[in-house]
């Protein structure tokens, strides 16, 4: 307790420095200090389902980090994810995420997948014209890697790559699709 004696405040000493040390805790926290999170505590965190920034309740911790939290908004619970408002910053200093290798199979004249639009058409232009034969696209039929197909939908195309053993990447004058192919009826 306050000291009765004591009526007005010294103004040289902060207003926690008159509470007993087992009261100043109630009274706001050092901002200078930071406390590891709680289970049962409230932060903010990027909701999955509301897709916003909001209040969220720590429902696991693992090594004093948040794991799994809920949303105090909608109450779905989901894991934790850091505010966008806190990603902002980092991106902002340059740290960008790794670009990832195209992955293409060397074996059967596959092509790598052009880095442009314009470099795309190009190449479908420059295989569309090439002279050889088309064939009709069917589920049922299989393809190799540099064929042309002409699609009922689609229209006309080649075969960039294959993928897996029941699916082709065909690439047509709009982009390219991912097609099935080998089909037995």
């Amino acid at each position: 307790m306050l000291d009765p004696r004591r009526t007005t405040r010294d103004r040289s000493r902060p207003i926690d420095a008159a509470w007993p040390p087992r009261y100043r805790a109630l009274v706001a926290p050092d901002p200078r200090t930071k406390k590891s999170p709680l289970a049962g505590q409230e932060i903010d965190a990027w909701c999955t389902r509301c897709r916003l920034d909001l209040g969220h309740r720590i429902v696991a911790l693992v090594s004093d980090t948040p794991k799994r939290v809920i949303c105090m908004t909608c109450g779905s619970e989901h894991n934790y994810r850091a505010p966008k408002s806190q990603e902002a910053p980092a991106k902002a200093k340059g740290k960008a995420k790794p670009a990832r290798a195209l992955a293409t199979k060397a074996s059967g004249g596959a092509t790598k997948k052009p880095t442009s639009k314009i470099a795309a058409r190009e190449e479908w232009e420059a295989a569309v014209r090439s002279g050889r034969p088309f064939r009709v696209y069917a589920a049922s039929n299989r393809f190799q890697p540099g064929e042309l197909v002409q699609h009922t939908k689609f229209g006309d195309g080649f075969v960039r790559d294959v993928s897996g053993t029941d699916k082709i990447i065909v690439s047509f004058s709009d982009g390219d699709r991912t097609l099935i192919h080998g089909l037995s009826a």
